[in-house]
């Protein structure tokens, strides 16, 4: 038995309270963070430059999701430190952030702030399983897209609330303690000792070359795709970045096919048929989602020509089903053993969704039909939250389960940047009005691979499980 689910059921309960509340904070700030920063920017200059902050941060949080994997599997004992320590340099940062008179002071530790991310997505998740059995995860990892649905409701509507009658400095002196809390509730909660996180600790050496061709490739690839406002497609700077990831991935090839079980990233974890499926449903997953997520909101407002509240209410709309289905699909994911008719159930609606779009969509489209139909992408959109969070935890046999969640959270991640390149792509080269068309008919598309890659997801055996 893992040694975690031996801890006091109250101490357990802290945890999985910590991780919830530091993810309706994340939520809160990435949700609100395209209203805090353009505000903060108006106020202390920085305009040209505060976009960066959320792309140092995407940075840092990719990089850093297959190191928290490898950290967490190698030393089972340290996963509450590694959460904890993580979200208090989050709550520090952030609240600091309200403190500052210099865009700089606020981009240059965005850095850092990525660190939440895995610290919630991928260490997180899987400690809320080691300490229930299969079914149980399944209740509390499932309401992890409530606790999603609730971030992206209240995020972006209080934010604009705050800096409309007090200021965006406020917005941070919210979110800043909230990651605080999040991280005494962990600090006090479940622990394990070095000698009981041994039985079921990965064993070897540390892959250091692995590690450093991981972080080539991944931040070289985000950083290209994220900053061509500033290193255009085709520049000698997005260049070289391209080059930089295609060099890091090659050596991280080289290195785990000398390496195998001993890489930084094992062979194993890439061979398992759940986590690649997972991992590929993920990432296409983002892709989709992004077209109307990021773009129908502009649209409603330049093209549709009506007030930003009804922007606003398109994303509030879609959120709205993750309050009660999140916990739902958790349920269904744990009595199964398997999120494939969860998986299957999205994808047939998203498909349909970003069709509708495509053949409903037009300037003079009465906003109530948008707001219906974002309604039901909200149907999709809560099991976007709870399939990551209750799969991988769920479907990924226990010695490869750390290191293979790690890569499923990492789906996610590329897929948003991945997305927001190709999209913005579109609609610059089309138009909004012709380019959203365009965007929605690859999302059906990206639908029907995540679809795809949803039929070969397998329930574990009880031996597979480890029971």
């Amino acid at each position: 038995m893992n040694p975690y689910q031996a801890v006091n059921p109250g101490k357990k309960i802290m945890t999985v309270i910590g991780v919830y509340i530091a993810m309706i904070a994340a939520i809160m700030m990435s949700s609100g963070g395209s209203t805090m920063l353009p505000a903060a920017a108006k106020e202390i200059g920085g305009e040209s430059i505060f976009s960066l902050a959320q792309t140092l941060l995407g940075v840092c949080s990719v990089a850093l999701m297959p190191l928290y994997g490898y950290l967490g599997a190698r030393f089972p004992a340290e996963k509450r430190t590694l959460i904890w320590v993580s979200y208090l340099i989050t709550a520090v940062i952030v609240f600091s952030r309200g403190l500052v008179n210099s865009m700089w002071a606020i981009v240059i530790p965005s850095f850092l702030i990525g660190c939440y991310s895995p610290a919630i997505y991928v260490l997180g998740f899987s400690i809320i399983r080691d300490m229930y059995d299969m079914k149980q995860a399944g209740v509390y990892l499932g309401a992890v897209g409530t606790m999603q649905a609730i971030g992206m409701l209240i995020g972006p509507t209080l934010t604009g609330i705050i800096i409309q009658t007090a200021s965006w400095r406020v917005v941070n002196f919210i979110i800043g303690p909230l990651f605080l809390l999040g991280a005494l509730l962990v600090l006090a909660g479940a622990k394990i000792t070095k000698e009981e996180g041994k039985s079921i600790a990965r064993t070897g050496t540390f892959d250091l070359p692995g590690a450093i061709a991981t972080v080539l490739f991944l931040t070289g690839l985000i950083l290209a795709l994220s900053i061509t406002n500033y290193a255009p497609f085709g520049s000698p700077a997005n260049s070289l970045l391209f080059a930089v990831a295609a060099f890091g991935l090659v050596w991280l090839i080289v290195i785990i096919r000398k390496k195998g079980t001993e890489a930084f990233i094992p062979a194993p974890v890439l061979k398992d048929q759940n986590t690649l499926c997972l991992t590929l449903n993920n990432f296409f997953c983002n892709l989709s989602t992004m077209a109307l997520y990021f773009f129908l909101p502009a649209y409603v407002i330049n093209v549709m020509k009506l007030p930003p509240t009804y922007a606003g209410l398109v994303i509030t709309i879609y959120s709205i089903p993750g309050l009660f289905l999140g916990p739902i699909y958790g349920r269904m994911i744990g009595k199964a053993g398997n999120a494939r008719n969860v998986s299957i159930f999205a994808q047939v609606i998203r498909i349909g969704v970003s069709l509708a779009f495509i053949f409903v969509l037009t300037p003079s489209t009465p906003i109530f039909v948008v707001l219906g139909l974002m309604f039901l992408a909200g149907f999709y959109g809560a099991s976007g939250g709870v399939i990551p969070a209750a799969a991988p935890q769920i479907q990924i046999r226990p010695e490869i389960r750390q290191l293979g969640n790690s890569m499923v959270q990492l789906g996610q991640n590329l897929g948003g940047s991945i997305s927001i390149a190709i999209y913005t792509l579109v609609i610059t080269m089309a138009g909004m009005v012709s380019g959203i068309k365009i965007a929605c008919g690859l999302a059906a598309a990206f639908a029907v691979i995540a679809l795809l890659v949803s039929f070969p997801l397998k329930k574990l055996d009880l031996a597979e499980e480890g029971k």
